[in-house]
């Protein structure tokens, strides 16, 4: 799958997750921001993954206004993300992701951000991505 065809699949997956539980769940942390940014690193090289990534939080943001500041401010974990994904490849999946949360909650700390509603973001989020990983270690081969 190219780089273009993969980032239609991570837009319309983040759009119709956000469609599903925008209403019901609200913002907890089940999004593609992580995986998808950490799997071009893999998959596509440096440059398409900051791209995918850059359109993911764009569409993102536009998804969820009033949150958008928060998830702009996320740019910086989304290249780690990336950087880790490129450089140490599948094998270092946990690490990405423990970077990646790490890197989150130090820039929500620095905005006075982090509280319980944050907390519980991280915890959904870290599921969420640990089985989209295991769904994809199962059909990567």
């Amino acid at each position: 799958m190219g780089a273009f065809l993969f980032l239609l699949l991570f837009l319309v997956l983040d759009v119709g997750i956000n469609l599903l539980t925008k209403n019901t769940v609200k913002f907890l942390g089940f999004d593609f921001l992580f995986f998808a940014s950490w799997l071009a690193g893999v998959k596509y090289g440096l440059w398409p993954a900051i791209l995918i990534s850059l359109l993911l939080l764009a569409e993102h943001t536009i998804f969820f206004l009033g949150k958008g500041r928060f998830i702009l401010l996320s740019f910086p974990a989304q290249l780690i993300a990336v950087l880790m994904g490129h450089y140490l490849g599948v094998g270092y999946f946990t690490i990405s992701l423990v970077a990646y949360q790490v890197a989150n909650l130090s820039l929500m700390m620095l905005v006075n951000a982090f509280g319980p509603g944050f907390v519980l973001f991280l915890a959904f989020n870290t599921i969420f991505n640990l089985i989209l990983f295991r769904v994809y270690s199962l059909f990567s081969g």
